[in-house]
């Protein structure tokens, strides 16, 4: 059984073009994941996303289930993403 932290993913953020940020995740230099975010809409009334919160629109993550063991949570990944745009953007 192979643990696979967190910590051992790397993050790459690149700011796209219409505001998205994509991130690419990246395990052994291999990518395995990319996830793009969007500044949510003013309308937008979901709790607990404030305004100004940047929201995960798509994701491709199969393959980190595959590096893992099924021991990630998305919810994670998307976590860190966030606190990185939080970061660079405030």
């Amino acid at each position: 059984c192979i643990f696979i932290h967190m910590t051992d993913f790397i993050y790459k953020m690149d700011k796209m073009d219409e505001g998205r940020i994509r991130f690419i995740v990246s395990f052994n230099e291999e990518e395995v994941g990319s996830l793009y975010f969007e500044k949510a809409k003013r309308g937008f009334n979901r709790k607990p996303i404030g305004m100004d919160a940047w929201v995960c629109v798509d994701a491709k993550i199969e393959r980190l289930y595959e590096v893992s063991d099924y021991e990630i949570f998305p919810k994670e990944i998307v976590e860190v993403c966030q606190k990185m745009i939080k970061a660079e953007y405030l």
